[in-house]
């Protein structure tokens, strides 16, 4: 992994741009410090060249823990491309050990001091990455705890105003015309609303008796029209 593919991903860009400026600020704190106890001159000079000496450490060690991470990303397939915990965790740890050994190994010369200085940082490295993880859980978990709250807080202000609207005059009002008045009434009035199965055997006995009627009718025109023509054929019958 080269260091022109870390440092054209932005996030790994700005996490070793920032944790550089950081490692640097607090190592100009420590040389600032050890300046005034030990009054050393210039303290300004001692605070630059501590500074500088963080930022180069941080500088390294970050940009070789963002390298094993996206070694580890691209290794993975694109649906396990987040960083987890224990892949920062690894990555950490061998960063700092790979940074430790070679700084002691250069101070000291033997390597002796390069298994020491390994030791030594991936040991801080490690605690170091502990306490950014339980910070990072417990900021997710503000954030979560934030976002259930507002949800918990529109929920109830929606109910507030949905109970408020129901006992609206408006709300009484539609309420009232959308109940049928016929079912209001006791149930002794004569007056009431039928279902429509039982509208349909209405129809059906009503079409029966029509039926039955219409029968009964043919049957009294067929009589008149035999009447008629029986008395027909007797008035025909006395013509002289």
């Amino acid at each position: 992994m080269t260091n022109a593919s870390i440092l054209a991903n932005r996030d790994a860009r700005n996490r070793i741009i920032l944790g550089t400026l950081g490692f640097g600020a607090i190592g100009g704190a420590i040389g600032l410090n050890i300046a005034i106890l030990r009054n050393l001159q210039p303290i300004a000079r001692h605070t630059l060249t501590m500074a500088a000496n963080w930022s180069l450490t941080g500088l390294f060690f970050l940009t070789t823990r963002e390298a094993l991470l996206l070694e580890q990303h691209t290794s993975r397939r694109p649906t396990f491309s987040v960083a987890r915990e224990h892949d920062q965790m690894f990555s950490s740890v061998l960063a700092g050990g790979l940074t430790g050994g070679i700084l002691n190994f250069v101070a000291r010369g033997n390597k002796k001091a390069f298994v020491s200085g390994a030791l030594g940082f991936s040991v801080l490295a490690a605690g170091g990455q502990c306490l950014f993880t339980l910070a990072n859980r417990k900021r997710q978990q503000i954030i979560v705890d934030r976002i259930m709250a507002e949800n918990k807080s529109l929920q109830q202000e929606q109910e507030s105003v949905l109970a408020d609207e129901s006992n609206s005059l408006v709300a009484r009002l539609r309420r009232a015309l959308s109940v049928d008045p016929i079912t209001l009434l006791p149930e002794w009035f004569p007056l009431r609303r039928i279902p429509s199965d039982e509208y349909r055997e209405i129809l059906e006995l009503r079409k029966e008796e029509i039926r039955f009627k219409l029968s009964r009718l043919r049957g009294i025109v067929d009589d008149m029209d035999r009447r008629e023509q029986a008395l027909l054929r007797k008035l025909t019958e006395t013509k002289p």
